[in-house]
């Protein structure tokens, strides 16, 4: 599927389910339905590293970490802004590692 056409699709689903929440919100027991349909859920917490600039008056850019609850680095992005312009990239895996060597020491999560 295209990323055009798969934007299309998230963005129709999206729209579904906010009727669905909707119409949930409006009686108890359909809340209270509908969380007992709910499979699963998983606690994923963002950090945002903002990396050092020459001029970060002119272009800044970091990287968003993701850690699972149990601390450990699951995922990260990278982003630039330059004037108005901008872009988040994903890392691959080979890249996610080297942040993860990097950081994953530096950083910990407790849950309670």
């Amino acid at each position: 599927m295209s990323d055009d056409k798969s934007a299309q699709k998230a963005e129709k689903e999206l729209k579904k389910r906010i009727r669905q929440f909707k119409k949930v919100l409006k009686s108890d027991e359909e809340k209270s339905k509908f969380y007992d349909e709910i499979c699963g859920s998983e606690v994923l917490v963002r950090m945002e590293l903002f990396l050092p600039s020459a001029n970060p008056d002119k272009f800044i850019d970091g990287i968003f970490i993701y850690m699972n609850d149990s601390g450990n680095i699951v995922d990260a992005e990278y982003y630039f802004k330059e004037g108005n312009q901008g872009a988040i990239t994903r890392l691959t895996d080979k890249d996610l590692k080297v942040v993860s060597d990097l950081f994953q020491d530096e950083f910990s999560l407790e849950i309670e």
